[in-house]
């Protein structure tokens, strides 16, 4: 009997599959990795080249020559028992906070550019209450909500969001959660040892996540293809509504380093448990457009989506 030996990666760990009959079926795959990572098989999405394998009764040696499944890793997504407790544990906490605080005072903010600007939006905004620095994060959720980037997107798109919140920082698995496809997202601000705040570009791109999940539920090829437009939108549309300049001639902006999906395979950004490490040279130019091409890439490069955090962020979903 044929056999082979493959990994299944699983939140950066790679689960090993060692001499597994090619007859193999996948939903002998799912059990095996329920026992390894405590997500049951109805709760798994196992990916092999960007699809999600949901046929249980189709064996390994369908899916391609044993050759190339040993070389190739699968990649599994789910939500574990404690992950599912936690969402429902949130969706109460975020009920109970609804019904027991007051109205909050208006604060004075930016007027609204349009109509466009009141209707496709996120109509309100909260903070936890039993955590300190509350002005430093509803500033946060005031800036996500008027970046001129999300702003743009979420004018082009029509997508009316109800309600933007903080998200718990002892939810130390989920990084945000969408629901109802954009009746409330929930976004974490804080660093896991609560003596911060997380960086805003990592913070955006986990709200631009959240808001793929508008159009789609599942992280199959479908959401990445829309997210990953998200992230360049998310600069493109910024610049070209406030001045920026195109560097060619095809409409296309400075981002080096993107390979033909649109994510970055190496380059001098750094996921860092949700900040950003900088690297590499900045020559000095002293003419405003060198200026404002440099600047637009140092945003586009910060605004870069890796494939590391692509994945770190599917896991770290809530919706």
């Amino acid at each position: 009997m044929e056999t082979i030996s493959f990994t299944v990666s699983f939140k950066g760990k790679s689960i090993p599959f060692t001499n597994w009959a090619v007859s193999t079926t996948v939903g002998h795959v799912k059990a095996k990795l329920a026992d390894e990572t405590n997500i049951a098989n109805d709760h798994q999405k196992l990916m092999w080249k960007g699809k999600i394998l949901q046929d249980d009764q189709a064996t390994l040696d369908t899916l391609a020559i044993p050759a190339i499944l040993s070389k190739a890793k699968f990649m599994l997504t789910g939500t574990t028992q404690q992950d599912q407790a936690a969402v429902q544990q949130l969706d109460k906490n975020i009920a109970a906070l609804q019904q027991r605080r007051s109205t909050p005072a208006k604060r004075p903010s930016q007027q609204p550019r349009s109509v466009q600007d009141i209707k496709y939006t996120f109509h309100r905004i909260s903070v936890l209450p039993e955590f300190q620095q509350q002005d430093k994060a509803r500033q946060l959720l005031e800036r996500l909500r008027d970046d001129r980037g999300v702003r743009a997107i979420m004018n082009q798109r029509k997508w009316s969001v109800g309600e933007l919140i903080e998200l718990s920082p002892f939810e130390v698995s989920i990084l945000g959660y969408n629901r109802n496809a954009g009746q409330l997202i929930a976004i974490r601000l804080r660093t896991d040892d609560l003596t911060g705040f997380r960086h805003y570009d990592s913070i955006r791109k986990v709200l631009l996540h959240e808001l793929t999940h508008n159009v789609w539920g599942d992280h199959d090829d479908n959401f990445h293809k829309l997210n990953r437009q998200l992230n360049k939108d998310v600069v493109s549309l910024d610049w070209t509504a406030h001045g920026g300049h195109q560097i060619s001639s095809n409409g296309a902006y400075y981002q080096p380093g993107i390979d033909d999906d649109g994510l970055e395979e190496s380059g001098p950004v750094t996921w860092e448990a949700g900040s950003y490490r900088l690297g590499g040279e900045t020559r000095v130019n002293n003419s405003n457009s060198a200026t404002l091409r440099r600047e637009q890439a140092a945003q586009a490069a910060l605004s870069r989506l890796t494939k590391q955090e692509e994945q770190e962020m599917d896991e770290g979903c809530g919706s």
